[in-house]
């Protein structure tokens, strides 16, 4: 029997979950932008695919408590295993399409690079009614050029990623078990472009800023009204 969707992404950061972690990444490089987004008063966060838990350990120094889901069962052991001292998270496998959302519960609703498994436009309702009036929904995710722009954008990061990876991690090319992991991943991956998520967004969340980001990805800040 083969694989379904959603069981091959699972499998996919299972694998990718043991894999040696880079000190910087294209996520990781906007961890900061995302940061400044968040509510000076924070008592709750719902984080949607936390992965390893590293942006999760920035979010839990700023608030509360944060409820962090991820699909694979490898991705929350090691995230569990590496935020042992962080009492206010709480590490969830779940699927987030059959994860039961409570009412106006999260000040932010926050996802990196997750998205693009999901079907938008059916989430999108489910998290508007999870935040609280006031609340803000964060999200970083991969983008698909489609313009000449693009492709220029595209080019100038090309050599920027290099310095980053000497910068940071003190090595260019990752390891040959990344490189097979993240191609098998990257396989049946589809990406929106900035049309496309614009069109999406503003149809569900009236007022919402969706902007381009250089290391090809995007991001969708949105404020819940009071």
């Amino acid at each position: 029997m083969s694989e379904t969707p959603t069981q091959k992404i699972q499998n996919d950061f299972d694998r990718i979950a043991l894999l040696e972690p880079a000190q910087w990444d294209h996520n990781s490089h906007y961890h900061g932008f995302l940061l400044k987004q968040l509510p000076s008063n924070c008592e709750s966060i719902l984080e949607i695919g936390c992965g390893t838990g590293v942006f999760t350990r920035l979010l839990a120094e700023r608030c509360d408590r944060v409820v962090a889901i991820d699909l694979s069962p490898k991705m929350i052991e090691v995230a569990q295993r590496q935020s042992g001292g962080y009492a206010n998270i709480k590490f969830q496998v779940a699927d987030i399409l059959k994860w039961e959302f409570p009412v106006e519960q999260f000040d932010v609703i926050a996802s990196i690079a997750t998205i693009h498994h999901l079907p938008v436009e059916n989430l999108l309702p489910n998290l508007q009614v999870a935040l609280k009036p006031g609340g803000k929904l964060v999200i970083l995710d991969l983008l698909k050029s489609e313009s000449i722009q693009d492709t220029l954008s595209d080019l100038m990061a090309v050599p920027l990623n290099l310095i980053f990876k000497i910068l940071k991690n003190r090595r260019i090319n990752p390891t040959r078990e990344a490189i097979e992991a993240w191609r098998e991943h990257g396989r049946t991956d589809n990406y929106l472009t900035l049309s496309q998520a614009k069109q999406i967004y503003t149809h569900f969340l009236p007022g919402v800023n969706v902007r381009k980001h250089l290391f090809w990805r995007y991001s969708v800040v949105w404020e819940k009204s009071l």
